[in-house]
């Protein structure tokens, strides 16, 4: 039981850090200015992902009385964030080497944190498949999980930063455009979702 829920955290752990999302859409922009700025990024999404996980666990039995309506505070601060963040990478210029402009680590911590919170996504997925996982699976699962994030955190700012190093303006190009594209889809998404505007291809 306690491998199998490692393991479980580890996949689960996965499938909440790697897919394309506002998240990485940031972690990609500030690695471009370092690793640890791309790093401490990813570290803040980290911490929020512990606190969602507490009050997962903390408010469990009052979750369940919760309507859609809940949800609409964060697609509506979500939207509107990642919309401000679009623009702001987009007027962004490409950072020289080893050149940390547009603010400290600890500042991208701290957005990484705030971006967490706010992000329905995150919250969703804590609220649904994070809190069904803990619920069957326990301690070692929340280990695993976390152990998928940090390696993850890691390994894609390294990335990134590997690419900078070969050719540094195709890859500032190829992260502006992927993040510019990831955040204003998403800010209109969660905001189409805030308004209650029921489309086709949007669940």
């Amino acid at each position: 039981m306690g491998f199998g829920s490692l393991i479980s955290g580890l996949m689960l752990g996965y499938s909440l850090a790697v897919p394309p999302g506002p998240m990485n859409a940031l972690i990609a922009a500030w690695s471009l200015r370092s690793f640890r700025h791309g790093f401490a990024v990813g570290a803040g999404a980290m911490s929020a992902d512990f606190l969602l996980m507490v009050l997962t666990l903390a408010l469990y039995s009052r979750l369940k009385a919760l309507g859609a309506e809940y949800f609409t505070p964060f697609y509506t601060a979500g939207g509107a964030f990642f919309l401000y963040l679009a623009y702001k990478i987009f007027e962004s210029r490409p950072p020289g080497r080893g050149e940390g402009g547009g603010g400290s680590p600890a500042r991208g911590y701290l957005l990484g944190v705030f971006l967490g919170l706010i992000n329905p996504y995150q919250v969703g997925w804590w609220l649904t498949a994070g809190l069904s996982s803990i619920a069957q699976f326990g301690v070692e699962w929340a280990a695993g999980l976390f152990t998928a994030i940090l390696t993850w955190i890691t390994t894609f700012p390294a990335a990134v930063r590997a690419g900078w190093e070969l050719s540094s303006r195709a890859t500032w190009l190829a992260i502006k455009i992927f993040s510019v594209a990831t955040l204003l889809f998403f800010g209109v998404y969660f905001l189409i979702k805030a308004a209650g505007v029921q489309l086709p291809w949007i669940g």
